[in-house]
């Protein structure tokens, strides 16, 4: 039987590639790597906190080749090497001793800050900075707002929900400077606030197992999973930079 944790990676491992913020969130990646770099595919990309390598899979889908990512979980390692990809097992704390000497044309961080404290996300920015080519660009997705906190940020470890002005705050600590940001999915954001809010007051009232929490990454049914996908798509389209939403992405550069 898996424990808690290896099912939890299991259950990302089986929804990266079909779950439909997921494949937003992949195409988000791909639009500004695109948009920087045309179709140069021999650009190096390095992807921190990899996870089971759904982001990493979806690139050399997109024919990208020069591709590896890191991870700290030994199951993100595990399922990530199932997909017959480059990646290793490394904290972000140790980035600077473990990449001496290289430089990455794009460096990505999805959904990883929130596990850390203030401390260790300055000084990986820092890192970070020293590890992008001058004419590279930093990407990451982030969650946002603490009104959006519930049990999903209890069952993945999350400490903190961002805004832009933390970013800019952390990053002013670097050579980093963050070129374009939106907030997504502000279309859905009604939906996902109804429940977090809900699951905060179950919280309260004590009504909720803390022990038995599991995040949200299970796919919905196949027609649910669509309609999402695409009411985020033509929100994306008629909205070029959110203003609000449960997430926060963002590109920096030098």
């Amino acid at each position: 039987m898996l424990n808690s944790s290896e099912e939890e990676f299991r259950m990302m491992y089986q929804a990266e590639e079909k779950f439909w913020w997921y494949r937003i969130l992949h195409e988000k990646v791909l639009a500004e790597i695109q948009s920087k770099f045309g179709n140069n595919l021999a650009i190096s990309i390095l992807d921190i906190g990899c996870g089971t390598g759904g982001l990493l899979t979806f690139l050399r889908k997109n024919n990208y080749s020069n591709i590896q990512g890191i991870d700290y979980s030994d199951y993100s390692i595990h399922f990530s090497k199932k997909r017959n990809l480059k990646v290793q097992k490394l904290s972000i704390d140790d980035l600077g001793s473990q990449f001496q000497n290289q430089q990455f044309d794009v460096i990505i961080c999805n959904d990883v800050f929130y596990c850390l404290e203030k401390t260790q996300i300055i000084n990986a920015l820092q890192n970070i900075s020293s590890l992008l080519n001058p004419n590279g660009i930093f990407l990451s997705n982030n969650n946002a707002f603490d009104i959006f906190y519930g049990t999903h940020d209890m069952a993945v470890g999350g400490k903190w929900r961002f805004t832009l002005q933390n970013f800019q705050e952390f990053t002013s600590k670097s050579s980093l400077k963050i070129q374009y940001h939106s907030y997504w999915t502000w279309v859905l954001s009604p939906l996902v606030l109804a429940i977090r809010v809900a699951q905060q007051i179950q919280l309260k009232l004590g009504l909720i197992d803390t022990s038995k929490l599991v995040s949200d990454v299970n796919v919905p049914s196949h027609w649910l999973n669509e309609f999402f996908y695409k009411v985020v798509k033509i929100e994306e389209k008629v909205l070029k930079q959110g203003f609000f939403g449960s997430s926060l992405f963002f590109t920096a550069r030098k």
